[in-house]
């Protein structure tokens, strides 16, 4: 599966904790950074679960917001670049 990933961090000045590095580190265990805060690649199944498990953890739903697009296939999906292209292309 094809899976865009997006996070937005809220203020920091309102949480006990910062917890970015945490939902960060475990987002780039699976999926290469395309933008600061913005992630895509190819996941399997399982790969893709235990990844939703791990931010669960991470994230403070109050506060913070992560959203993923599942792509069962990349037969309809284009990607298109303007500007500089910070990560190889995945797909042509």
């Amino acid at each position: 599966m094809y899976i865009i990933l997006f996070y937005d961090i809220q203020n920091r000045e309102l949480k006990d904790k910062d917890n970015s590095r945490r939902i960060r580190k475990a987002v780039e265990k699976y999926l290469p950074r395309v933008q600061y805060s913005v992630y895509e690649g190819e996941l399997r199944p399982s790969e893709f679960k235990a990844l939703e498990a791990q931010l669960k953890k991470a994230c403070e739903e109050e506060l913070d917001s992560i959203v993923i697009y599942v792509f069962e296939s990349q037969r309809y999906t284009k990607r298109v670049v303007i500007g500089q292209d910070k990560n190889t292309p995945l797909f042509s």
